[in-house]
């Protein structure tokens, strides 16, 4: 059984999502990017994450969704 952190990063801008991937990444963290809420939704539905990183506003399906949709 593996000791990484999943950790799912949310967000519309591919500026912020690769940052926070790259940094993340090299803490040793395991990370997954979604660039909207529907992707999101996606990978919630397949898989289980320590943490979710979560842009509350954008377009379609918005942060606050996607976060009720994960509880």
């Amino acid at each position: 059984m593996s000791n990484v952190t999943k950790i799912l990063v949310v967000d519309d801008e591919q500026a912020v999502r690769l940052s926070l991937a790259e940094l993340l990444s090299m803490e040793g963290y395991q990370v997954t990017t979604a660039s909207s809420g529907e992707e999101a939704l996606q990978y919630l539905e397949k898989a289980s994450f320590d943490l979710i990183l979560l842009d509350l506003i954008m377009p379609g399906t918005g942060g606050l969704q996607v976060m009720e949709a994960a509880r």
